[in-house]
This record gives structure tokens, C-alpha cells and sequence, in this order.
């Protein structure tokens, strides 16, 4: 049952915590550059809508939010993902306050900032961000009504739920998991005659409404790529076992173990018994989970599709760990948790796994400033007025190394810049400076012969890491570039270029 009483906040000692990795994550955001997706949505905040091609709208306004407070520089585009793990982490802890203890609330923090989607991924601005943050809040605001059976509450649950759907479509299921809560809780069953509850549900799809709006005036680009990734074409359930194998290693071993121990023993709870914080936490994470692993049956879930999973996971893990009652578990796995983001926070500043450079995420980040550089001198000798890319991770990365000292275009997929103004057809006329991976360039150019007049090939640049070639790249002097225009329709050739 709920806990009657009213303590907000956590003790010193979590606060501490909380506020240490916080400020650790903002050192780290500030020391290292963006990598592709954030570079990419990046372009985004500089014009900020209510739809893209790719995703809801709420990481762009995150960014511009955080860009016009800092600066257009990395701190400045991911400010909110430090900030809105450590907001999460406080409520969070209320959350698991409310549906057991102080112990199981103090726990789930520790476990939720050891999981390594939480702890080194919140040091970077993706979809994923505020979508764990608002279904976090959600969980929390529904816990508050559980706790305090005031019905005002559905009114905060309506708002932070819009939040979520306007940061990813995913958090349709966290609104379908409280639906099934009420349904199989049947205490909980008296809400749905509630005019409350249903305001609750208005206030989320108006605040989602200018995203369908969006979507309805732009042949449904987005709503159709992302639903087009829940069709697969022939039955291979190794995603499933992949899907379970990643989330566990994600979580760290241990604190992954216990929270799938959670998640078995909230099932069951579910058979024996329906009104239970645990049956709560399954209950409001099941649609999702089982999209999930339907989907694992034909194709392969991301590893941070489950990322709005987590802070429901910390908590049944900070719960199932003190059914299990075995504190040197509990000690190793925040040993082991912490141990490895320690390990992955040292990488992220100064890269020594010995692996190929080329394959290592942490060098994804370093060497494009340099990069940069050495394409503006590359123009200036070659007599070309801007940078021509064949992919979107390009674009936006030396976008942000360049910051308006060139302009960079993507020649292909026009439909992910319809946000942005045409490029200035007077530059588009002059000679270009094409940019792509060493192995890929000749057969790029050779696929879009359309979209240019001639190609010729000026030789290769590397990205470094101190005296390390992390990756090389080809360049080639463009003239009579074509571009397609920037419109989203969804039935047009992606690679098409007016003739």
C-alpha cells in the first residue's frame, strides 16, 4: 500500500550523489564533442518546429534552450541532458518513496545512476533524454495520485505524459500501461469515472495535437518512418535474445540481473495479487515491453529504444534486491556499476581501450575541430565555395565544427532538411567540396551522377586523435551540383536530383 508519509527529498548522502555525478556530467559534456545524432539534431534547434522527418520535436527545443543559455558549443547544445538526470533522480526517489521505502528509494537512485543508459548516456543530448525524463515524471505523478487519491493529480499526469509523446512516440505506451493498471487494479477502477482522468487524457493529446497538426500538412513523414520500423519481413527471434542480452549488459551485470529478477517476481506478483507497488511499476511498463520483444521477433530493437524502461527497472531492482536480502550483492553490483561508467567517463576524455580507432565510440567525438580546419584550407586551394556530404552524420558533424565558416549540405535525402530555409541557389551554382568515407566516396558519387556536372578527385584528409588516424576521407572538387529540393514527401527518391 502507499506510504503515508510526506518526505520529499532524499537524505545528504543521495543528494550528494546526485549532485556529484551531475556536475561530473556537465564537465564531461563540456570536454567532448558531439557525436553524429547530436550533431544532427543539433540543426534542428536552429529552427525549431513541431515536427522532423525523423522524430518528435522535444530534444530540438532542448537544445535551443540550451544553446541560447551557453552558446552554441557542446555544453551549451546538451546543458539539459545532465540537468534532467539529476531532476529525474530526485523524483525518482519520491516515486520509490512512495510506492515502498526510503531503503528501496535510496537503492533504486544508486542503480539508476549506475546503468550505463543513465550514467554515461545522459551525458549526451538524443530523443532519448526527455523521453526517459517525462516517463519518469510520469511514473512519479502517478504515484503521487496513488499515494494521495486526490484526482487533481491526473491533470499533472495529462501534462508530463503530452511532454512525453511530444519527445517520443514511444510514450503512446506509457498512456496505454495506466490504462492497463486501472484495468486490472480493481481498486483503481473508481478513475475511470473521474472527469478528472479523461481532462487528463485531453490535455495530453492537445498538447501532442500540433505534432499530428504537423504531420498532417507534411504527408506524415515522420509518423511513417518511425511506424515503418514495427513491420518486419520474416520471423528470426535471435533480436529477442539479443534485445534481453544488450539491456542486461546495459544495466551492468549485476544491477541487470536483479532488475530482471524484478521484473519476473512483478509478474507473478500479478497473479497472486493486483494492488501492489510492483503490479504498478509491470503494469505501467508492460505495452512497451511487449512491443519490445514483439519486435525482437522479426527485427532489431536499438539499445536505447528500452531507455524510458529505466527508471521503472531501478526501482523493481531496488525492490527485488531487498527480497533477495543479500547485501554483498548489493554491494558488488554498485561496485561493478560504477566501476564501469568510471571506466567509460576516462575513455570519453582521454581514449586508451585498445581497439580500432575507427570502431570506438569514444573517438567518435575527437578530431573534427581539426578536420574542420583543414577542409577551409582545402577550399581555399581548390577554389570551391562550400561542403557537399552523402550522409546526414557528416552534415552535422562538421556543421558544428564549422559554425558558418562554410556552409555544409547534404546532396541526398533532402527530406531531412525541410525545416531549413533553401540554400542560396547563387552558392549552389559554384564549385562544391565533396566529403565522404574513404571507401564510400567513389561509389556515392557514381550512384547520384545526377545531382553534379564533373568530379574531380583531390585526395584524402584524416580525422586524428593526437598523432592516431581515427578514420580517412576522400574529397572531391564538384561542379554543377543538383540539389532536390528540401520538401517532405515521403513517396519521393531520397537520392533523386532535378535533371
Amino acid at each position: 500500500m502507499p506510504r503515508t508519509s510526506t518526505q520529499f527529498l532524499p537524505n545528504s548522502r543521495i543528494l550528494s550523489l546526485i549532485a556529484g555525478i551531475t556536475l561530473l556530467r556537465l564537465y564531461l559534456a563540456a570536454k567532448s564533442g558531439l557525436v553524429f545524432d547530436e550533431a544532427y539534431y543539433r540543426l534542428w534547434s536552429l529552427a525549431p518546429s513541431f515536427g522532423y522527418y525523423d522524430h518528435a520535436p522535444m530534444v530540438a527545443w532542448w537544445i535551443a534552450v540550451g544553446r541560447f543559455t551557453l552558446g552554441d558549443n557542446s555544453l551549451g547544445v546538451r546543458l539539459l541532458a545532465p540537468l534532467s538526470a539529476g531532476i529525474g533522480s530526485l523524483l525518482l526517489w519520491r516515486t520509490a518513496y512512495l510506492l515502498f521505502s526510503d531503503t528501496i528509494a535510496d537503492r533504486a537512485v544508486i542503480y539508476f545512476n549506475a546503468i550505463l543508459i543513465v550514467s554515461v548516456g545522459s551525458i549526451v543530448i538524443t530523443p532519448d533524454i526527455p523521453s526517459v525524463f517525462f516517463w519518469g515524471l510520469t511514473l512519479w505523478a502517478v504515484a503521487e495520485l496513488r499515494h494521495s487519491v486526490d484526482a487533481r493529480w491526473w491533470l499533472a499526469i495529462g501534462l508530463v505524459a503530452g511532454l512525453g509523446l511530444l519527445s517520443k512516440y514511444s510514450g503512446i505506451f506509457m498512456g496505454a500501461g495506466i490504462l492497463l493498471w486501472l484495468a486490472i487494479v480493481p481498486s483503481q477502477r473508481h478513475w475511470f469515472k473521474s472527469w478528472q482522468t479523461w481532462v487528463g487524457g485531453v490535455l495530453a493529446i492537445t498538447l501532442f495535437f500540433p505534432v499530428l497538426l504537423w504531420n498532417a500538412n507534411h504527408d506524415f513523414v515522420s509518423f511513417t518512418k518511425q511506424l515503418g520500423r514495427t513491420v518486419g519481413e520474416e520471423f528470426n527471434p535471435s533480436h529477442f535474445f539479443e534485445l534481453v542480452g544488450v539491456q542486461w549488459l546495459l544495466m551492468t551485470p549485476i544491477i541487470g540481473l536483479i532488475a530482471f529478477i524484478g521484473v519476473g517476481r512483478g509478474l507473478m506478483a500479478i497473479r497472486r495479487q493486483t494492488e501492489s507497488s510492483q503490479v504498478f511499476l509491470i503494469a505501467t511498463s508492460l505495452p512497451f515491453i511487449a512491443y519490445l520483444m514483439l519486435h525482437s521477433l522479426h527485427d532489431r530493437v536499438n539499445g536505447n529504444w528500452p531507455a524510458p524502461l529505466m527508471p521503472a527497472l531501478s526501482i523493481l531492482a531496488a525492490w527485488a534486491a531487498e527480497q533477495v536480502n543479500r547485501p554483498r550483492l548489493n554491494k558488488w553490483a554498485v561496485i561493478v556499476g560504477y566501476g564501469i561508467g568510471a571506466i567509460l567517463f576516462i575513455e570519453i576524455l582521454h581514449p586508451f581501450i585498445p581497439i580500432d580507432p575507427s570502431r570506438n565510440p569514444a573517438m567518435l567525438t575527437q578530431g573534427w575541430s581539426e578536420l574542420g580546419d583543414e577542409l577551409i584550407e582545402k577550399q581555399k586551394e581548390t577554389g570551391t565555395s562550400w561542403i557537399a556530404t552523402g550522409t546526414y552524420e557528416h552534415t552535422g558533424a562538421l556543421s558544428f565544427a564549422l559554425r558558418g565558416k562554410s556552409e555544409v549540405i547534404q546532396m541526398n535525402e533532402r527530406i531531412r532538411y525541410g525545416f531549413l530555409p533553401s540554400p542560396d541557389p547563387n552558392l549552389i551554382k559554384r564549385p562544391a567540396l565533396f566529403i565522404d568515407w574513404a571507401d564510400e566516396g567513389a561509389g556515392f558519387l557514381a550512384a547520384h551522377k545526377d545531382c553534379y556536372g564533373t568530379a574531380e578527385r583531390i585526395g584524402t584528409v584524416s580525422r586524428k586523435f593526437g598523432d592516431t588516424i581515427i578514420e580517412n576521407f576522400v574529397l572531391y572538387r564538384l561542379t554543377d551540383v543538383r540539389l532536390g529540393p528540401a520538401v517532405y514527401n515521403r513517396h519521393a527518391d531520397p537520392g533523386a536530383c532535378p535533371i
